[in-house]
């Protein structure tokens, strides 16, 4: 990566699974799945999914309050969203019980 790269990698890309079954959990399903970002102050987030099944995403603060969401994606670019303040964010990653979806997830931050 550059010295001058104002893009700045935070998560990704990694290849999961939403929606596969286990009985250790309330439910039998793991329907959700949280990531937590670590992420400068004042930069933008974007996040891009992929996926082989209509998933529901979540861009949360760190305050607990949504920057945004998109239902039923399979491929699309979220943001940007500003950081603010907060050192922390996340993404939230979703399917009815019973649906099974591979989702590639990737963050990144940039100054623009």
């Amino acid at each position: 990566m550059s010295i001058f790269d104002k893009r700045v990698q935070v998560y990704g890309p990694e290849e999961m699974t939403v929606g596969e079954f286990d009985p250790t959990v309330d439910g039998c399903y793991r329907n959700v799945l949280s990531i937590p970002l670590d992420v400068k102050p004042n930069r933008f987030l974007h996040v891009r999914i992929r996926s082989d099944f209509p998933v529901d995403v979540v861009v949360a603060k760190e305050d607990h309050s949504s920057a945004g969401h998109k239902d039923q994606v399979t491929d699309a670019e979220l943001g940007p969203y500003p950081t603010e303040k907060s050192r922390s964010m996340g993404i939230l990653i979703g399917v009815f019980r019973g649906d099974r979806a591979k989702v590639t997830v990737e963050a990144w931050t940039d100054k623009e």
